[in-house]
């Protein structure tokens, strides 16, 4: 697949206008760093996050501030760091679903080629036949018609991987004009690693939590011969609705952290299956190779077996993208964004 990419490049290269210096290809990581930058959610949860420790450290710097004030913007404060984390892993889920679409355009694309390449030689030799009066016209007009279809797929392919290249472009702020295909998957850990994270710092657990803490603040600062019988009760219903949030907060968490490793899992499955099917192909075209050469085959027999094993290395690189996007999404439920 690397060798059909790298040929598509130096067609596309040989396409466009002559350059003077052009960018290294985007490598994921790159776009993982950039995407934050041009992300609306992000950028709003970071102000958000400089707000509410302004207003902590304000709070804690007057010295006729209520327990339950302080309480508030340290709750405020401390939901805001996990509301950033939430969108920095959102984002991530974004911008790594965007990056292997474009990927996946690329190798569609090289994939197209190859295919109008090898219908092309097929109409030749089908013309070959007719002159040799070993073909019918009819046999000549059905290979026309398979090599303009190709043709055509080639150009929706190229409009679809511009699409996807503008589309990446937008969410990382910067022109992309090459792709690195060189995507390491992140490491997928194990279940209980996950659920503990989760524990600790989802944002959503996190908010439930600090209305809690809040809640029994204010009971505390309620249950007095200030306040009447009734403000009372409120507050104590208030810790109760609270510990119930929190209960139920909890139990959605585990089950989205549970969804998302069991298809984090899955991928990585269906990894290993594409990975078995792309080596049966490429000893499928060493044997039509070794055929070809014996003269036991014909060229374009060869050519089917390369755009199998093609077909199939584009399947594989498909289901290490999916891989990379569910891990990705587990750290997004992780994270609650």
């Amino acid at each position: 697949m690397r060798t059909l990419l790298a040929a598509l490049a130096l067609l596309l290269a040989s396409a466009a206008p002559a350059q003077t210096t052009s960018p290294p290809p985007l490598t994921l990581a790159r776009a993982l760093a950039l995407g934050p930058e041009a992300s609306a959610a992000v950028l709003s949860s970071r102000s958000q996050l400089a707000a509410a420790q302004r207003d902590e450290a304000r709070v804690k710097a007057d010295p006729a501030a209520l327990r339950v004030d302080r309480i508030t913007a340290e709750t405020a404060r401390l939901n805001a760091e996990r509301s950033l984390e939430a969108a920095l892993a959102a984002n991530r889920v974004t911008v790594a679903n965007a990056f292997v679409a474009a990927l996946e355009a690329d190798t569609a694309l090289a994939v197209a080629h190859l295919d109008a390449s090898m219908q092309q030689q097929t109409l030749a030799a089908q013309r070959a036949r007719l002159d040799a009066g070993a073909a019918t016209d009819l046999d000549v007009a059905k290979a026309r018609n398979v090599s303009a279809s190709a043709q055509a797929s080639v150009a929706d392919a190229t409009t679809q991987r511009t699409l996807a290249y503008t589309t990446l472009a937008s969410l990382i702020g910067a022109p992309v004009t090459a792709l690195n295909d060189r995507v390491t998957l992140p490491e997928l850990g194990s279940l209980d690693d996950y659920l503990q994270r989760a524990r600790r710092g989802n944002a959503a657990l996190a908010a439930a939590r600090g209305s809690q803490g809040l809640a029994r603040a204010q009971l505390e600062a309620a249950d007095n011969d200030f306040s009447s019988a009734a403000q009372i009760q409120d507050a104590r219903d208030s810790v109760a609705d609270a510990a119930r949030q929190l209960a139920e907060t909890e139990r959605t968490l585990e089950l989205s952290v549970r969804g998302a490793y069991a298809n984090a899992m899955a991928a990585r499955a269906a990894v290993q299956n594409a990975s078995s099917t792309d080596a049966a192909a490429q000893q499928d075209l060493d044997a039509a190779r070794a055929q070809l050469d014996a003269g036991s085959i014909s060229p374009l027999a060869f050519r089917s077996s390369q755009l199998t094993r093609e077909q199939a290395a584009q399947a594989l690189a498909a289901a290490r993208h999916a891989l990379v996007v569910r891990i990705y999404t587990l750290e997004q439920a992780v994270a609650g964004g």
